[in-house]
């Protein structure tokens, strides 16, 4: 029995520290309403730059797309397509142009950078208006095959 006072005397605060820790999780479990917080309050672009407060934001990425070095596209968000990427042996240039079907606003500048290890890789991107808004698209230049990140970034709204 001394042996177990022992113990339980050299571990309180260890003990204090996990049943504290317990009974806010059993609180969060039990008593917070249902619904009060969840995978609705978190989920992806639930929190847009408009919620955020204006004074410590720059700017946010609009559009961006992940390009496999044959001009695949592999993520985008939206929806991406590559038009007319050329990587091949013998090539004069190396890239293509990405668009996502929407506008990309005033305002806002493309950025590309190479996925390229150990060996650099140099990427660059253009922001180039189309005939009225759906021909915007973004132009990529690559120093060689490669694959590439690209997003559109845009100025707070």
């Amino acid at each position: 029995m001394h042996r177990v006072i022992r113990h339980v005397r050299n571990n309180l605060v260890a003990y204090l520290a996990l049943f504290i820790a317990l009974g806010g999780t059993s609180y969060a479990a039990f008593d917070l309403p249902a619904g009060s917080v969840g995978t609705a309050q978190l989920r992806n672009h639930s929190i847009t730059p408009e919620k955020l407060d204006p004074g410590r934001i720059g700017g946010y990425v609009r559009y961006w797309a992940e390009i496999s070095a044959n001009g695949k596209v592999v993520a985008s968000q939206p929806r991406a397509r590559v038009i007319g990427w050329s990587s091949g042996p013998g090539s004069l240039f190396v890239g293509g142009a990405v668009r996502w079907g929407r506008p990309i606003p005033a305002g806002c500048f493309s950025l590309a950078t190479a996925v390229s290890f150990p060996a650099p890789v140099y990427a660059s991107a253009v922001t180039v208006s189309g005939n009225g808004g759906l021909g915007t698209q973004v132009r990529i230049a690559l120093s060689a095959p490669d694959a590439v990140g690209v997003a559109v970034i845009c100025a707070k709204p």
